[in-house]
């Protein structure tokens, strides 16, 4: 049955109930028998009151039928992935926020599918860049094997040789653990487990130490001292090293520095400056500022993107605060 013929027939009932309990009122505080005059009178109060219901439950349950075929058409919308919302506000409460829940779920499913077609295009260019890069060394390990087997390396070269292929399987190493990593801090939901930590401890301990060693680059650590943040202690210094690390691919004479204000940390190089070009672009994976295909300047693109989803989990941003011929700034800061 639908809504209007609800409405009406239930406006009916009740008007008809109505009239059979005033009329047992009138029996009750007259305390007389109810004669056919008076029967007659009721009667014809009910048919004259009958049309005036009628037509009062007719426009109701109009309007209370139109209002769950917007819903309906709404919900249809949302299922053609049509995730605009609604502000506009009615007469009833609870359709009212019917409509703002529907809104709510709207804008729900409209970012998880955004964010679902985004994984899923990081993951089809992650798989596309794996075969690509991990192809190279495969082949160049396959033609030293075979060279080996049918006897074509002279005892002399052998070492040359082995060492080449240490390199590749390095190289692949190197790529599957970035990968994987990649695709560990997609997940921006995930649980992390965040502690305060000393921020200039880290530093000193435990990412400086690693770096890679420059004559002319000066490491400095002006971080605070005091400063503790809360964080997730692995993420922190996976984070610093892909920043600092980078910095120094870049980085042949001057410093690279970290230090804060506040809560803000901030990474200084004075290497290359990064164009306004790649600066859209440099969190995006498997962007490479190098095109020159160096692996071992370029790398494979994904750094940048696992230090912006790692801060992230964490509930900080990345970003690139200034870049000139002088210095390059990367900012880690709360949400």
């Amino acid at each position: 049955m639908k809504i209007k013929t609800f409405t009406m027939s239930l406006y009916m009932l009740a008007g008809l109930l109505i009239a059979i309990f005033t009329s047992i009122m009138t029996y009750i505080i007259i305390g007389k028998p109810i004669k056919m005059p008076m029967i007659k009178q009721i009667i014809m109060v009910v048919l004259a009151v009958a049309p005036a219901i009628g037509i009062l439950s007719y426009f109701f349950g109009a309007y209370l039928s139109k209002k769950f075929i917007f819903i309906e058409q709404r919900l249809e919308r949302i299922k053609q992935q049509n995730f605009q919302t609604d502000e506009s506000h009615n007469m009833l409460i609870e359709i009212d926020e019917i409509n703002q829940k529907m809104n709510y779920l709207a804008t729900q499913l409209n970012t998880l599918i955004i964010d679902l077609k985004q994984k899923n295009k990081n993951l089809s260019e992650l798989l596309v860049s794996m075969a690509h890069d991990i192809k190279t060394p495969i082949t160049i390990l396959g033609g030293h094997i075979e060279e080996i087997e049918d006897g074509l390396v002279e005892d002399a070269a052998l070492p040359s040789v082995l060492a080449r292929m240490k390199e590749e399987l390095s190289f692949m190493d190197e790529l599957t653990v970035d990968m994987l990593l990649y695709i560990a801090s997609m997940d921006g939901k995930s649980e992390r487990v965040r502690s305060p930590i000393d921020i200039h401890d880290i530093l000193d301990t435990k990412v400086f130490p690693i770096l890679p060693h420059k004559p002319n680059v000066q490491y400095l650590n002006a971080i605070d001292k005091d400063l503790v943040l809360t964080f997730n202690c692995t993420d922190f210094k996976r984070i610093a090293l892909n920043i600092l690390i980078n910095a120094a691919k870049y980085t042949d004479t001057g410093h690279i520095k970290v230090y804060n204000e506040g809560n803000t940390l901030f990474f200084e190089n004075t290497g290359e400056a990064i164009s306004a070009e790649h600066a859209k672009e440099i969190f995006e994976p498997f962007y490479t500022i190098d095109k020159s295909k160096n692996r071992k300047q370029s790398g494979f693109g994904l750094g940048l993107s696992i230090v912006q989803n790692l801060s992230r989990n964490n509930r900080y941003v990345c970003m690139l605060s200034s870049s000139d011929e002088k210095k390059t700034i990367f900012k880690l800061m709360p949400l």
